[in-house]
């Protein structure tokens, strides 16, 4: 019985070593796109500043 207990242990461990790398690879790519499009928006509205400055 308590062989059955350690070898469902052993596989949660295995699955959470699998799982858990990839979620954290989705997180950063989900928190670099968020940053680049703040940084695309800061650039735009620079450019728009700059276009009314030229006209």
């Amino acid at each position: 019985m308590q062989g059955d207990t350690l070898f469902i242990l052993l596989r949660i461990l295995t699955l959470c070593l699998y799982i858990v790398p990839i979620v954290l690879i989705i997180w950063f790519a989900i928190k670099l796109l968020k940053v680049q499009q703040e940084k695309i928006k800061i650039l735009r509205t620079i450019s728009d500043k700059l276009d009314k400055l030229n006209n």
